[in-house]
């Protein structure tokens, strides 16, 4: 489809179409049905008001015929496009429509044919015509309306004795056709809004989904960049680590501890860009792991990067701890969290983990002065530019999780993370 036009543009009859499509056609269907139900019932308490009411003799046994069968009709469709919505085709609106205009001409043919006051209901297809197809299928529509008000006009059973009625047939085709005015503006209007709201729907999924298409291009020329510093950054890491090692076998004691926290801080350096390759190649992951342990490997990890940042994990939930896969990009994000927390306050990090059948809880809470009130940045955290938080929300959506930021009670910032999991489980 073409911008917030509701009208179907599939190349072919019978061809599937895509699965947004394919729940606008469902929509769109039970809209159609909802008004079909609609008529229907007005359709039989008219014709029983003029039968019984009005004394005006109607062939009701064929009238009920068909109304049974469109009625039959209708909740077939209701339940197909209830559950099996993934198989409506393009031409399931077109051909909907086209039932209903030989329905109603039947209808109309056993009720008087163009003098029934009920003719005008033919505007109602057309009507829908115009605001869920294509011009194409619109015009075909309109043919269809157009033969069979036509047909009616030679071929009808009349309604017997209507001379010899107290109104007289031009009163009576007046009134109805008031009355048909009235119910065909009221479900042309019903319908009308109906689709306004389903295209602000529409409207504002498309925004969402535009604004995600653009933070995703930033995150694609972000790990671009990241692939092509790791290559970039893999042999001067080395020549440090070689010329590091060769001067702290030659410096003395206090110099050789300062070079051994070098070293160790290549060694890191080394370790995340053979992750990051690992990651790239595609090479299968590490076995599952419980969560706990996890967090504790990265709290680990966050000692090597910040020698003096400490982190209090304290952990509980239903049950055993459970095991997960070890996702590289998801190890990062959390070590993403957990260093933007030690970054902003050299009191430890309190990270408090809980689990249950569904999902984790990760409260990751610093001693800090909390979030800027304008940016989801920590005050006084300059050298990320937010980067790493953004990566990180990126990463855990990505898994369905989702990151919320809050001010800590007392001073501080409260990182909250939930990931569902059934996408953290190990493949069976």
């Amino acid at each position: 489809m073409t911008g917030l036009s509701c009208k179907q543009r599939s190349g072919g009859h019978g061809v599937r179409v895509s699965k947004q499509h394919t729940v606008t056609i469902a929509a769109n269907l039970k809209r159609l049905l909802g008004v079909r139900a609609l008529l229907l019932a007005g359709v039989l308490l008219l014709m029983l008001v003029v039968h019984y009411g009005f004394a005006l003799s109607l062939p009701l046994a064929p009238l009920l015929l068909i109304i049974a069968a469109l009625a039959l009709l209708t909740l077939g469709s209701w339940w197909r496009a209830q559950r099996h919505a993934g198989a409506l085709r393009d031409g399931e609106l077109p051909g909907q429509l086209a039932l209903d205009v030989v329905g109603l001409t039947a209808l109309l043919y056993f009720s008087g044919g163009w003098t029934n006051p009920l003719v005008s209901l033919y505007l109602v297809p057309i009507a829908v015509a115009v605001i869920m197809l294509d011009g194409v299928r619109t015009w075909a529509i309109m043919a269809m309306t157009v033969l069979g008000y036509s047909l009616l006009v030679l071929y009808h059973r009349p309604v017997v004795a209507v001379e010899h009625h107290p109104l007289d047939s031009f009163t009576l085709h007046v009134a109805g056709m008031w009355l048909t005015f009235v119910l065909a503006a009221v479900l042309i209007t019903y319908f009308g809004t109906s689709m306004v709201n389903l295209l602000r729907v529409r409207e504002q999924a498309l925004a969402a989904e535009r604004e995600e298409n653009l933070r995703n291009e930033q995150i694609i020329g972000v790990a671009t960049l990241a692939a092509g510093t790791a290559h970039e950054l893999s042999t001067p890491l080395s020549s440090i680590a070689v010329i590091a090692s060769e001067l702290a076998d030659q410096a003395d004691e206090a110099n050789r501890k300062q070079l051994d926290t070098l070293l160790a801080q290549v060694a890191i350096c080394r370790e995340t860009l053979g992750r990051l390759r690992m990651t790239a190649s595609g090479e299968p992951s590490s076995p599952p792991l419980p969560v706990d342990e996890l967090l504790g490997e990265l709290g680990a990890r966050l000692a090597l990067l910040r020698p003096r940042a400490r982190l209090q994990l304290t952990s509980d939930g239903q049950g055993p701890a459970p095991a997960i896969r070890p996702e590289p990009t998801l190890q990062q994000a959390l070590l993403n969290l957990l260093d933007n927390a030690a970054a902003v306050s050299d009191q430890p990090v309190d990270c408090r983990l809980h689990w249950n059948a569904q999902a984790i809880d990760i409260d990751i809470l610093d001693q800090g002065p909390g979030f800027q009130t304008d940016a989801a940045v920590p005050i006084g955290k300059d050298e990320g530019l937010g980067m790493g938080l953004l990566l990180a929300n990126a990463t855990i959506e990505r898994f369905g999780g989702r990151v919320s930021l809050r001010q800590r009670p007392g001073g501080g910032a409260h990182v909250a993370v939930r990931l569902p999991l059934d996408s953290l489980r190990p493949a069976s």
